[in-house]
């Protein structure tokens, strides 16, 4: 499994307008194939973190570089002042059970 984190920069005053993009996005994400889940953290007065967990770098990828991501994206660019990427290997989680995957 990997996780994708993106840390963005807001533009001042559209950090409602950017969360209720990124609802939209995220829920079509969601059904991706390869995508496990989706979450939405909020850094700092102006900073977000959004972060994806897949199966796999190619699962990702093959989202990423697809015409619907570039599509269902775009309003987040226009909201943004700056924006970083981060692809990680998840090693090991436990979830609410204990269990580890």
């Amino acid at each position: 499994m990997i996780r994708a984190t993106l840390r963005m920069r807001v533009r001042p005053g559209r950090e409602e307008d950017f969360t209720a993009a990124w609802k939209k996005i995220a829920l079509t994400a969601s059904r991706t194939p390869g995508n496990l889940r989706q979450a939405l953290l909020r850094g700092g007065p102006h900073e977000f973190v959004i972060t994806s967990d897949w199966d796999d770098r190619e699962s990702f990828h093959a989202f990423e570089r697809s015409p619907e991501q570039d599509a269902l994206t775009a309003p987040l660019r226009e909201l943004r002042e700056s924006a970083q990427l981060e692809l990680t290997d998840i090693l090991s989680h436990f979830d609410s059970t204990g269990d580890d995957r």
